[in-house]
């Protein structure tokens, strides 16, 4: 039989539901050294702080020990001290009441929550206690939900006023997941988090969890993730394990890591092995100090500075100790004075606190020279485990990685939580064993830096089988690459095997062995060194001679014509040859073409010269450029394919930097009619919007997809804002069919949302909570809805003669959908959802030719992914413009079904403007 919802249960729920869940049904824990210090402190709290509202209101103004009900309330108590409200489901105390002003069912005053606090500051844990308790008062007083409340903070008592906002909602949904969990027989699952290691249940939890392979057990992986895995059907380490696949780098290889790989993580727990990623290296020096600090997280200072030196082979070990606040500043200027006594130091650190303190302690110093040069040689450890090294830890905690390496501690629960403990029993009891623990246990740290340092210098230069300890190996993953994508041949016995074997190589036998048995073969060998123009021996299929009518010069008409064997050194030209293809019904083929420029005279002006048409003649023509942009955008073949393909096919050498020449030209041709394109989209009824990432060489960009059933058109744009639409479709009038991305939102047309990410979303929604009937409630119905509609569509098409024949069904739905009052999380997001896009959802039931998705745009985008693929961040923003213009009208073609890759490629492309 559940109990009822408690302050233990409230504030397990705000850590984590398996331990509120196990806290409602009576079920007792070991709790932890800091718990018990948690509950001692807030015990010892209460009496102090109620001893100052005493003298700050008056002894006839307070009340003590209440148990609240609305007529107790309504005696006009100024201050309640120690309210306890207890009903069916509840049993929660509150530390006081205060009343205020304000209407209430009590009448014209309310009551809002005290907290007491033991911290300093008010911490977002501690406004979402109060929260909780005023939502709870809330109800009380008929409704009336206190707008804030007041929290007494720390030893000494100071009040602070603070204000709910958003908080509120935040509290009734953790009142409400208390509730469930107390109607509930089945535990929820678990999930480890940092709360765990303060945990009455730690121990319980852990053990379930390595029984389980939970994914949680991986520090780094938080709950959105681990349902990302599920979905995939990944629920446990081991298959974890077995996604990794090692990725080379690309060319920009030099860009450092920064992400952790959570399967390559799993994998080293799997393998029990410590796996390198990329090359790390970590800054060393001749000496070496490894620092270690221990603080005191309520009042934030540090009492401890522990430091290893190592000058060569000495080491020396120093302890500096503060009694109190007070003494802060003498240790740190003792640990900056040791530090200065060395030439260029490297000092190491495992996490980010030690930086934040000696930064903190600058601004206080007055000697700033050199606590800069400690934060200059200052190495923070973990910034390299996080992203090069994968231990077959759980987390990548000093304790976990250190013991990996073989390091112990005299203390077996010593830990930083547990060093806040101890020193607290020191501060109380003033036992020299206390300090004893602590500076020992500070040292001890010490050396675990220095041992993992050790390590980390040592073992990207170890073998790939190292044993780094008795049990434990180290891997590079660049050997796991290596091993998936080699075949390992075995080594022969005899040198006169591996002397036959090297001679079987295909490229090998071509220029050593072949080369002799053939006649043909010679000649070509002997004629490779030779001097070789591209193309000039292909046969010439037509002989064009270029002419000129009248003197570019003077514009006269009296011009003669030059012997070609009496021409003037400045007007001496050769033969140009251009290239083409002629494509026919049934075939394909080469177009040499050589051009001959004849020589003028001009009578009038006297000058020499040859027809301006003759110079700027170029090379491959319109139908040649074509076919490469067919080939490269309809078949995603790479410039080097195309080049090779060129060769092979029609016998012609084009290098493969002249393709970008090709379609610089072909956009400079069309782009007349990609803006004629764009400008049919806008002025259509309706139009599709969809957008993308794509990462570039210097950075990133988005494309944006236009269209509609007889075009389409990219966009490139540097964000993802969608501010430039306002401007671009001001004009526009039809019917917007998108996503559910907030920035179509304020765009002045009829919006119709893309009901198929709807359904994926409901469908993701039902995979991640199965149980949940509430949600099935409403998905169940608006999947029948969204099904009656589809086959009127299969039947008559996008026709609002019919389609609107629905619009009762649909107002029937949101309805009944208004009308009710769900409870689970799910559940209510979904119902907000579909209400806040209510008038979006079925806008193509009132107008022909609306679609209820988004196709259009999506099978665009998907030309985008292709083509991301192919290149990846090996494309310039220029580069990737030009390509979308002419990716516009291949789509353009495609959706209007005309073959981009007819007989006639310009008449094709040519009729996408009309």
């Amino acid at each position: 039989m559940p109990s009822r919802i408690t302050d233990d249960v409230i504030g397990a729920l705000q850590h984590c539901r398996l331990k509120a869940y196990f806290q409602l049904r009576g079920e007792q824990g070991t709790m932890s050294g800091y718990e018990k210090l948690l509950v001692e402190q807030r015990a010892n709290l209460g009496p102090a702080i109620i001893e100052k509202i005493r003298r700050e209101y008056g002894q006839a103004e307070t009340v003590n020990d209440l148990n609240l009900s609305a007529a107790r309330l309504r005696k006009k108590a100024s201050f309640i001290l120690g309210a306890l409200l207890e009903d069916d489901r509840y049993a929660v105390h509150f530390d006081a009441l205060r009343k205020i002003d304000g209407p209430s069912a009590l009448g014209d005053f309310r009551y809002e929550p005290v907290l007491f606090c033991t911290a300093p500051r008010v911490r977002a844990l501690d406004r979402q206690q109060l929260a909780t308790r005023a939502v709870i008062l809330g109800r009380l007083q008929g409704g009336a939900l206190p707008s804030g409340g007041t929290v007494y903070l720390g030893r000494n008592g100071a009040r602070t006023n603070i204000r709910f906002g958003s908080a509120l909602a935040a509290a009734e949904t953790l009142l409400h997941d208390a509730e469930r969990l107390q109607r509930a027989d089945v535990p929820p699952k678990l999930l480890l988090n940092d709360h765990c290691q303060i945990c009455a249940f730690r121990d319980r939890c852990r053990d379930q969890a390595i029984r389980e392979d939970n994914l949680s057990l991986l520090r780094g992986i938080g709950e959105k993730t681990i349902k990302r895995y599920a979905r995939k059907g990944i629920l446990t380490l081991t298959q974890l394990a077995h996604t990794f696949r090692p990725r080379r780098r690309g060319k920009r290889a030099d860009t450092p890591l920064t992400r952790r790989d959570h399967a390559l993580h799993a994998l080293a727990i799997r393998d029990r092995t410590i796996y390198v990623l990329g090359a790390p290296t970590i800054p060393e020096a001749r000496v070496r100090i490894y620092v270690d600090m221990e603080g005191d997280p309520e009042v934030g200072f540090i009492y401890l500075i522990g430091l290893v030196v190592c000058d060569g082979g000495r080491v020396e070990r120093y302890s500096f100790w503060a009694d109190d606040e007070k003494r802060e500043a003498e240790i740190f200027t003792r640990f900056v004075d040791i530090v200065g006594q060395y030439d260029a130091p490297r000092l190491y650190s495992y996490g980010n606190y030690e930086r934040t303190v000696i930064a903190r302690m600058r601004r206080r110093a007055r000697r700033k020279k050199p606590v800069d040069a400690i934060l200059a040689a200052l190495t923070n450890v973990l910034t390299i485990i996080y992203p090069h090294f994968y231990f077959p830890t759980y987390s990548n905690g000093l304790k976990e990685t250190a013991g990996c390496l073989g390091c112990h501690w005299t203390e077996q629960d010593a830990s930083g939580i547990e060093s806040v403990v101890w020193r607290k029993n020191w501060e109380k009891t003033g036992d020299p064993s206390w300090k004893a623990k602590l500076i020992q246990y500070n040292l001890e740290d010490c050396e675990a830096l220095r041992r993992v340092c050790t390590f980390l210098a040592e073992a990207p230069n170890s073998n790939a089988n190292g044993q780094s300890d008795e049990t434990l190996r180290v891997a590079s993953v660049a050997q796991l690459d290596k091993l998936a994508r080699t075949v390992t041949w075995s080594k022969f016995a005899h040198p006169d095997f591996e002397f036959v074997n090297k001679r079987a190589y295909f490229d090998y036998q071509q220029r050593h062995v072949f080369v002799r048995a053939k006649t043909r073969r010679k000649r070509q060998s002997r004629n490779t060194g030779r001097r070789h123009w591209q193309n000039r021996d292909l046969r010439v299929t037509h002989r064009v001679q270029i002419t000129a009518t009248r003197c570019p010069l003077c514009k006269s008409s009296d011009i003669i014509s030059l012997d070609p064997k009496r021409r003037p050194k400045s007007v001496q030209t050769r033969r140009k040859r251009a290239f083409d293809l002629v494509i026919t019904p049934g075939s394909i083929r080469r177009k040499v073409i050589e051009f001959r420029a004849i020589a003028y005279r001009c009578g009038c002006c006297k000058q020499c010269f040859t027809p301006e048409r003759y110079e700027r003649l170029t090379r491959y023509f319109h139908c040649f450029m074509s076919w490469f942009a067919y080939q490269h955008i309809t078949h995603r073949l790479g410039v080097r394919s195309l080049a090779a393909l060129f060769y092979e096919t029609f016998g012609i050498r084009v290098n493969w930097w002249e393709f970008n020449d090709f379609r610089h030209l072909l956009v400079r041709k069309y782009r007349k009619t990609y803006h004629k394109l764009l400008a049919q989209l806008i002025a259509g009824p309706v139009l599709h919007i969809d957008e993308t990432e794509v990462k570039l060489k210097d950075g990133k960009g988005y494309v944006w997809v236009f269209a509609n059933a007889s075009a389409t058109v990219y966009i490139f744009r540097h964000s993802r804002e969608g501010k430039f639409l306002h401007q671009m479709l001001k004009d526009f009038r039809g019917v917007l069919v998108s996503d559910f991305y907030s920035a179509y939102d304020g765009l002045p047309c009829l919006h119709q949302r893309c009901l198929i990410h709807l359904m994926r979303d409901m469908n993701r929604a039902i995979l991640d909570h199965p149980f949940d009937q509430e949600l099935q409630s409403i998905t169940t119905p608006f999947g029948a809805l969204l099904r009656a509609i589809v086959i009127t569509i299969d039947e008559y098409g996008l026709k609002r003669r019919y389609l609107q024949t629905h619009a009762k069904a649909v107002s029937a739905f949101f309805n009944a959908l208004t009308a009710r009052t769900f409870e689970s999380e799910e559940s209510k997001a979904l119902q907000e959802r579909l209400l806040r896009n209510r008038e979006r959802l079925f806008t193509f039931l009132q107008h022909d030719g609306a679609s209820w998705n988004n196709n259009l745009a999506e099978d665009a985008i998907r030309r985008i992914s292709n083509y991301r693929e192919d290149v990846g961040r090996s494309v310039k923003e220029a580069g990737l413009t030009e390509h979308l213009v002419l990716l516009s009208l291949y789509q353009t073609c495609r959706v209007r079904d005309i073959r981009a890759g007819s007989a006639n490629l310009n008449r094709s492309v040519s009729g996408v403007s009309a």
